[in-house]
């Protein structure tokens, strides 16, 4: 059977996903990492691509890439090609130092991108490495951390909380502290050509055929009365409005709405907003 298709077009991201031959350490001392990193940053000389995520493991890595006119197989090959070479050189060996081809999953939507960028952070947390993502320096959290422009495209994701760069650190933290929601991160985020592809497969399928309106429509549809949504409109934080809120970031969700487009139709965070889908889950 032939190798599917890659999903590849002009202006898309993707979640890069490399491992070593046999699962071998390709990563095994700092040098390794360091040079790993000046590879991507050789790549992207002339800007072009945003790296907007990685996170570095002993014998494998992961990337969040953001094409623009050159295409994601040709940055590809100059990265792991590149590395490669210099490896083997530094370890006196002639051995392959990646295993097949490297995989991408298209991120169609970008209500994805920010647990995306949290699961891949996650990485040497899940491992057992560490305790605290933030205590690992392998990966990019430490530029959205510190809000560090060099070399990571840091910008889209911390808009994404706010415009304003000091309420979206704070946000982009207290987001990447929060509880992974997918029952199954490793499958959603690995498996399959597009991430969400099955998750929107399955609520169109539900369909209750209300997939065109407006977040004061979703709104209004599940509050109680009309006292209710304007106070939620307003963004009051009286506790009786929490059952409302929840219903209302779950319709939305489900239409395809970002947690930023939710939490600014009510003056809340995207951050808030998905506290309360989590909140959903957990009931």
């Amino acid at each position: 059977m032939g190798r599917k298709p890659r999903v590849e077009f002009q202006g898309a991201t993707y979640h890069v996903i490399k491992r070593g031959n046999n699962r071998d350490y390709i990563f095994q001392t700092r040098q390794d990492k360091e040079d790993f990193l000046e590879c991507l940053e050789t790549a992207n000389e002339e800007d072009v691509f945003n790296l907007l995520g990685y996170v570095i493991m002993d014998n494998h890595y992961h990337l969040i890439i953001e094409t623009k006119e050159v295409p994601l197989n040709k940055i590809m090959q100059k990265i792991n090609n590149t590395y490669s070479k210099n490896y083997n050189k530094r370890h006196n060996r002639r051995d392959h130092v990646f295993g097949g081809r490297y995989k991408s999953i298209l991120v169609n939507d970008d209500k994805y991108l920010l647990s995306l960028l949290r699961y891949i952070h996650a990485n040497p947390v899940r491992a057992k490495i560490l305790h605290n993502m933030a205590d690992y320096g392998w990966s990019s959290d430490q530029f959205y951390r510190n809000n560090i422009k060099k070399q990571v495209h840091i910008d889209k994701i911390l808009k994404m909380f706010s415009e304003n760069r000091i309420v979206a650190l704070v946000e982009y933290k207290n987001f990447m502290e929060q509880q992974e929601d997918k029952i199954k991160p490793k499958d959603f985020y690995e498996a399959g050509a597009v991430i969400g592809e099955e998750e929107e497969k399955s609520n169109n399928h539900l369909g209750s055929g209300q997939y065109n309106e407006s977040l004061d429509e979703i709104l209004r549809r599940v509050v109680t009365n009309e006292e209710a949504f304007q106070l939620i409109k307003s963004g009051s934080r009286q506790r009786c409005l929490s059952a409302d809120k929840i219903s209302y970031v779950k319709a939305a969700v489900e239409q395809g709405y970002t947690f930023k487009e939710i939490g600014k139709n009510i003056a809340i965070s995207a951050v808030a907003a998905n506290k309360m889908l989590l909140k959903h889950l957990d009931a």
